[in-house]
C-alpha cells in the first residue's frame, strides 16, 4: 500500500549507518542525486534504499553472509526509468509476432530483416513491422514501396505500419486481406490508387487511424500461452533498457480486462518483474460511460493486483481516452482534426463521475485546439467539483500555448511529454514550418510554470518503447534521423531528463514519495548503465542499456559480461519461429 512506503520515508530519516542486516550493497558506483549531491555506495533492506554514502567500506564491514554486494565497477546507476506513457500490456500481447526496426540506419537493412524474418515465417503467418521506426531514421530517408516489400517476401503476407499516419502492405498481403479497387476505407482513410485505378499498397490515415486499426486487427494473433510468453520476452527487454515502471494508456484494440489477461496473470502469480500503473481505456464509441461505471464496480482505483508487490500492477485511473468525440489524432502528415461538437458534453460526463469516484485522468490531446476545447469543459466542471481531488494529466500536448499552459496550472493539471517528435518532427516541420517546430512541445515552459511533467515513450506504434530515444531528443533537441528541431531554449539538461523520466512519471501515478529517487525509504529500483549518460557525447545516448536492472531490492535483469553470476538466460520465445528468436 503507498502509505507504508510514506512511514517508511519517515523511519529511513532516523536509521543511523546500521546494515547489519541489509540484503544488498551496492558500491563502487557514480551516483548524482537530484538534491545535488554526489554518493559511490548505498544499501538495500526490505526492497527500500536504507542509506547513501561515501563511505563504501563502512558498508562493508557490516555485510552478513547473506548480503548481497553489487560492484558498479564506476558505473553510473540511476532510479529505474518509469515511462509515464507507454502502450506496454498491449504490447506484450504482440511482442512475439512483431519484426522491429529501431536502430536501424538503412532501408535496405530493414528490408534485409524482413526477408529473413519471411523466410522463418509459416504458412498463414505474416511479417509485421508495427510502428517504433521513422523513415528519417534510414540513409534513404524514405518508407519502403509494396514491390520493395514484395520482394523482400513475395510469398508472405508482410505489413509495414508508419506511425500511425499510414502503412504499406506488400501484394501478397492485399491478396490475403481480399483487398480491391472497389474496397471501401473507414471514414477518414484510403486505400491509395494509382494513375490506373490500382492499389499502391499504401494505406492513409487522413487523419483518421481506424484503417491502420482494423489491418493490425484482421492479422492472426497468439495464443493465450504465446501471449504470456510473449509479455514474458518485453518486460525482459524493457528491463535490458533500465525500466522498472511504466504508466501503461490504455489503446486502442485492446479492451480491459480481456486483452490484459498475460499480464494480470504474471502480476497475481507475483512474475511480473516490473511495476504498472493502468489507465483504463473504452473501446466502444458512445459507451464510454458505461465502461467505466462497470469498472468502477468492480475496481477501487489504485487498487493493487500485484501478488507481493506494494504498486506493482495497479488500477489507476482512466483515460488516455475518455470520449472518443473528445478525441484528436498525432498524424502530422494530414490536417489538424476538430473535434466533434458533442465532444464538451460527453466529457463532461465521464470527467464528472471519475471526480465523485476518486478515479485520477488522463486525455489524450495533441493540439492547441482541442486542448482550449477541453480545458472550458474542465473550468466548467471546476466550478463545482474540484478537479484537484485526483490527479489529472493532459497527454502529449504538441503545440499547447503558454495560456493554455496557465489554464492547466491553475486548475492544478500535470503533462505527460513523449518523446514523438523524434519520429514525426521531419512530419511536423513539412506542414506548420520550423518556427513552429522549435517549441512543439514547450518543455522547458512547461517546467518554468512549475507544471508537474513525466517523460514517456508512447511506444509501442507512435515511437519506440526504447526509452533512450526520447531521452535523447529531451536534451538534444534532434529527431531520430538528426533533424535539430530545438536550439536551447527548449532543450533540457541531462539530470534534469533523468529526474522528469523518473522522480516526474512517478508524480503522475500519484508516486512520487516511494519510487523515482535513490533515496533512503524508497522503493529500491534501480539500474546500472553501460555508459554514463551525463557525460558520453549526444548521439551515443541512443545506445544506453542496463547491465543490471533492480525492481523492489530484488535482480530482474542483469547482462553477462559484467555480472555473469547473476545473468539468468532469457527463455525462448514462442512460436519457434517468432523474431525474437533470431
Amino acid at each position: 500500500m503507498k502509505y507504508i512506503a510514506k512511514t517508511l520515508t519517515a523511519i529511513a530519516g532516523m536509521l543511523s549507518l546500521n546494515v547489519l542486516s541489509a540484503d544488498m550493497i551496492v558500491h563502487n558506483a557514480k551516483i548524482d542525486t537530484f538534491d545535488g549531491k554526489s554518493y559511490t555506495a548505498f544499501s538495500v533492506t526490505n526492497g527500500r534504499f536504507e542509506h547513501l554514502t561515501n563511505d563504501a567500506a563502512a558498508l562493508l564491514a557490516q555485510k552478513t553472509d547473506d548480503t548481497l554486494v553489487i560492484d558498479a565497477k564506476g558505473r553510473r546507476v540511476i532510479p529505474g526509468m518509469n515511462d509515464s506513457h507507454l502502450h506496454v500490456v498491449r504490447g506484450g500481447r504482440f511482442y512475439n509476432l512483431e519484426t522491429r526496426w529501431e536502430g536501424l540506419t538503412s532501408l535496405s537493412e530493414a528490408l534485409a530483416l524482413i526477408k529473413r524474418n519471411a523466410a522463418k515465417a509459416p504458412a498463414g503467418q505474416w511479417v509485421r513491422v508495427v510502428g517504433g521506426w521513422s523513415p528519417y531514421q534510414f540513409a534513404e530517408k524514405r518508407m519502403p514501396t509494396s514491390d520493395e516489400l514484395t520482394a523482400a517476401a513475395p510469398d508472405t503476407p508482410v505489413f509495414v505500419l508508419h506511425l500511425y499516419s499510414g502503412g504499406v502492405l506488400n501484394r501478397k498481403a492485399i491478396e490475403v486481406l481480399g483487398l480491391t479497387a472497389e474496397t471501401v476505407a473507414p471514414k477518414g482513410s484510403y486505400y491509395e490508387k494509382d494513375a490506373d485505378g490500382k492499389l499502391t499498397g499504401r494505406l492513409i490515415a487522413d487523419p483518421n487511424p481506424q484503417i491502420l486499426y482494423q489491418t493490425i486487427a484482421a492479422l492472426p494473433q497468439l495464443s493465450a500461452a504465446e501471449q504470456l510468453n510473449s509479455s514474458r520476452q518485453f518486460y525482459r527487454q524493457l528491463l535490458s533498457l533500465g525500466l522498472t515502471s511504466v504508466v501503461d494508456a490504455g489503446g486502442g484494440g485492446h479492451a480491459f480486462p480481456d486483452d490484459y489477461q498475460a499480464s494480470t496473470t504474471l502480476a497475481e502469480t507475483g512474475e511480473l518483474p516490473l511495476r504498472v500503473a493502468n489507465f483504463l481505456f473504452p473501446q466502444t464509441p458512445g459507451k464510454e460511460m458505461q465502461s467505466f461505471e462497470s469498472w468502477m464496480q468492480h475496481y477501487q482505483a489504485n487498487q493493487n493486483l500485484h501478488l507481493h508487490m506494494d504498486n506493482g500492477y495497479v488500477i489507476e485511473g482512466g483515460g488516455e481516452l475518455l470520449a472518443w468525440k473528445a478525441s484528436d489524432y498525432e498524424n502530422f502528415r494530414a490536417a489538424r482534426p476538430e473535434l466533434d461538437k458533442a465532444a464538451d458534453a460527453e466529457l463532461e460526463q465521464v470527467v464528472r463521475l471519475h471526480l465523485r469516484q476518486g478515479w485520477p485522468f488522463r486525455i489524450h490531446a495533441t493540439y492547441d485546439e482541442s486542448i482550449a476545447r477541453m480545458l472550458n469543459v474542465f473550468e466548467r466542471i471546476n466550478k463545482t467539483q474540484p478537479l484537484n481531488t485526483v490527479r489529472w494529466i493532459i497527454d502529449h500536448a504538441e503545440t499547447v500555448s503558454d495560456a493554455n499552459l496557465l489554464r492547466i496550472k491553475q486548475l492544478g493539471g500535470a503533462i505527460a511529454v513523449q518523446g514523438r517528435m523524434a519520429f514525426a518532427g521531419e512530419d511536423f516541420v513539412q506542414r506548420y514550418g520550423a518556427g513552429q517546430a522549435k517549441r512543439t512541445p514547450p518543455l522547458k515552459k512547461m517546467l518554468q510554470l512549475g507544471i508537474p511533467v513525466g517523460l514517456g515513450t508512447d511506444g509501442t506504434r507512435v515511437a519506440s518503447f526504447n526509452p533512450w530515444a526520447t531521452y535523447y531528443w529531451a536534451v538534444s533537441g534532434k529527431t531520430v534521423g538528426g533533424y535539430q528541431l530545438y536550439g536551447d531554449d527548449n532543450r533540457l539538461d541531462r539530470l534534469t531528463a533523468l529526474q522528469l523520466f523518473t522522480a516526474g512519471s512517478a508524480y503522475l501515478s500519484g508516486e512520487e514519495q516511494y519510487k523515482g529517487q535513490i533515496k533512503p525509504g524508497m522503493y529500491a529500483d534501480f539500474a546500472v548503465l553501460n555508459q554514463d549518460i551525463l557525460t558520453v557525447p549526444e548521439q551515443q545516448l541512443l545506445h544506453t542499456r542496463s547491465e543490471l536492472t533492480v525492481v523492489d531490492g530484488k535482480v530482474r535483469y542483469a547482462s553477462q559480461t559484467p555480472f555473469p553470476a547473476l545473468y539468468q538466460a532469457a527463455e525462448p520465445a514462442l512460436p519457434a519461429w517468432s523474431p525474437v528468436n533470431q
